[in-house]
């Protein structure tokens, strides 16, 4: 086992830090699985159904109490094996050996895609988990809060639920792999996370019952809902951004550091903020893609299309905003760059 812990106080804005922000996290715990252990696994087919309607998925194979999944996992045939079928065979005898950096440079070479072993292997012999939790003293995201998240199959967090009562402080709790049971009778297919909330905030009271996390327009009428609590957003409208073009779009060619310059199109716009009836100016805004996008990451990878930066009143007065926006995209795709240590293709390694 071993024990870390992260101070979130530097890499929060100075108007939410707070006097204590830090994360603790217990690793490589033991997992008991007492009832695994004394009666053995029970596998079953585990995978996805695709995202076509020509696309089968993919099929491997897990205990249908634990989550542990056999080491290779397995790669089933999809006609054959559905979610949920029990497993029967045949299995590995072991694990079989990685393929050495030569081995994987020649099947690279050979453009022969890699293959995984069809069969599941043996189970680990001691698998483990991971607790851990963040403790907010102070400031942190306004409104009031309680929330519990039940995973899926493929999430990092099993189990997560957290209490934020701002300005007083909040606190995040979460598993890795503990309570995989619970997840595996609740929530076995799919990968949408369930979620149960109540928060207050901006006005509003606003719940969840056993929601999907990512997906809410799918979600039936009351696994959500909200009641507005302030009257002037009855009577005023509520507090929203609005975004309004202004002019024609505009083209300018963007230099970067590296030697390569991409043509790029801008689209200027103003940003309002307040209630429906008084909407006040907020700020100014440009709006910018390019194709086929500027890479970020070695290999020409991490092609960016398009986002946004901020433009100045005094550049938009002055009519400089297009080049103030080419120099910003400049920075920001720059310090993209140096983040994923890019590289030109032309430049030769050292």
């Amino acid at each position: 086992m071993y024990l870390h812990t992260v101070d979130y106080r530097p890499d929060t804005p100075t108007s939410r830090r707070a006097l204590y922000n830090r994360g603790h996290f217990l690793g490589y715990i033991p997992r008991p699985l007492l009832t695994c252990r004394l009666l053995g696994h029970r596998p079953v087919v585990d995978g996805t159904t695709g995202f076509r309607a020509d696309d089968p998925g993919s099929r491997w194979v897990c205990c249908d109490r634990c989550g542990v999944r056999p080491e290779p996992q397995g790669n089933l045939d999809p006609a054959h094996w559905n979610i949920g079928d029990r497993y029967t065979g045949p299995w590995l005898s072991e694990e079989p050996p990685p393929l050495s950096r030569a081995e994987i440079e020649a099947i690279a070479r050979a453009g022969k895609p890699f293959t995984r072993p069809p069969e599941p292997g043996p189970w680990p012999t001691n698998p483990t988990g991971e607790v851990g939790a963040q403790l907010i003293i102070g400031r942190s995201f306004p409104g009031w809060g309680i929330s519990f998240k039940l995973g899926n199959c493929g999430s990092e967090h099993t189990l997560a639920a957290h209490i934020r009562l701002h300005p007083f402080g909040a606190l995040y709790l979460h598993t890795e792999r503990f309570g995989t049971w619970l997840q595996r009778r609740l929530n076995p297919r799919g990968y949408q996370s369930r979620v149960t909330e109540l928060r207050l905030g901006d006005g509003r009271l606003e719940w969840a019952l056993w929601a999907r996390r990512d997906s809410s327009d799918i979600d039936p009428w009351w696994m959500r809902g909200s009641v507005t609590l302030d009257p002037r957003d009855r009577i005023l409208g509520h507090r929203r951004y609005s975004y309004e073009k202004v002019g024609d779009p505009t083209t300018v060619t963007v230099r970067l550091p590296h030697g390569d310059e991409h043509t790029v199109t801008l689209q200027l716009e103003r940003c309002d903020y307040g209630r429906t009836r008084r909407r006040r100016f907020h700020s100014w805004s440009v709006d910018w893609n390019t194709r086929p996008g500027i890479p970020t990451k070695p290999g020409d990878r991490g092609r960016i299309l398009g986002s946004g930066v901020e433009a100045t009143t005094a550049a938009v007065t002055a009519g400089t905003w297009p080049a103030e926006a080419a120099a910003r995209i400049a920075l920001q795709i720059s310090e993209d760059r140096a983040r994923y240590g890019y590289r030109p293709t032309s430049e030769p390694a050292e």
